[in-house]
């Protein structure tokens, strides 16, 4: 009886034991020096707008180098915040390690098109709807948009916001409508890999370039996606694969439950 009341104690305070060593290493660790900052960029997506050089300068340039500070004298928050208003950056995390290093892990923004208005003003539009400048250190591989588009760069300016807007301007549904079809093409294995390029006829009309080259899709307007994509796939699936990939230079999927071609 006793030998089990003795396992049930150690069982109960083993977690406070570790909580308590747990507690007494976090505050010697505030109290050692930083011993480097260290800075993790996440390049999963395939972006390389960020280098960690560059943000180590710009958070140097409004704080005193950090190595050799005491960790407790170190303001994560107020780091965090200056990384966070870097233009290529999406979120941030900085933390301490038990053995004194300053870690920084970074996610970048993430563009889904490359834009080139009427005027050859070249922006990206981002995950979440807004525009993003290019770098000259880095081009992402994303769909190219060219033709009448209108739109000047700007910072301010947020596609999804557009939604609560009672009316549009052409060129605000134009980004709106391009909007959607990225993001829709984005979310299928094939069509993302496939189409290349997407051009904005004289009507806010789209026609998408695939990798290949070998034929223009005349999209419309970005209505009944679903249902236009589905025709595509099953001309490419039943048609195409029969005549040839270059029989057609033009494929118009803008009349209902028909493929339209034209050579």
């Amino acid at each position: 009886m006793i030998k089990k009341i003795a396992v049930i104690a150690f069982y109960i305070l083993l977690p406070a034991g570790v909580f308590v060593l747990l507690g007494f290493a976090m505050e010697n660790n505030k109290s050692m020096p930083c011993r480097s900052f260290r800075i993790h960029i996440d390049t999963s997506e395939g972006m390389s707008f960020l280098d960690s050089a560059t943000v180590v300068k710009q958070v140097y340039a409004s704080i005193d180098t950090l190595e050799g500070k005491v960790l407790k004298d170190i303001s994560l928050n107020r780091i965090e915040e200056l990384i966070n208003t870097m233009y290529y950056v999406d979120k941030s995390r900085v933390y301490r390690t038990i053995d004194g290093h300053l870690n920084v892990d970074i996610t970048q923004r993430v563009p889904v098109a490359r834009v080139i208005n009427r005027v050859n003003e070249t922006f990206y539009i981002d995950t979440y709807g807004k525009l993003m400048k290019p770098t000259t250190n880095y081009t992402a591989r994303v769909p190219v948009v060219s033709g009448f588009v209108n739109t000047r760069y700007s910072p301010n300016i947020n596609i999804r916001e557009f939604e609560s807007k009672s009316e549009l301007t052409s060129s605000e549904r134009v980004l709106k409508e391009l909007n959607e079809l990225i993001h829709y093409i984005r979310q299928d294995e094939f069509l993302d890999a496939w189409i290349d390029q997407i051009y904005v006829t004289r009507q806010g009309q789209f026609e998408l370039v695939p990798r290949n080259g070998a034929h223009i899709i005349e999209f419309g307007y970005a209505d009944e996606m679903e249902q236009k994509f589905e025709k595509l796939m099953k001309f490419y699936t039943n048609g195409l694969t029969h005549v040839g990939w270059g029989s057609y230079k033009r494929i118009n999927l803008q009349f209902k439950n028909q493929v339209v071609c034209s050579k």
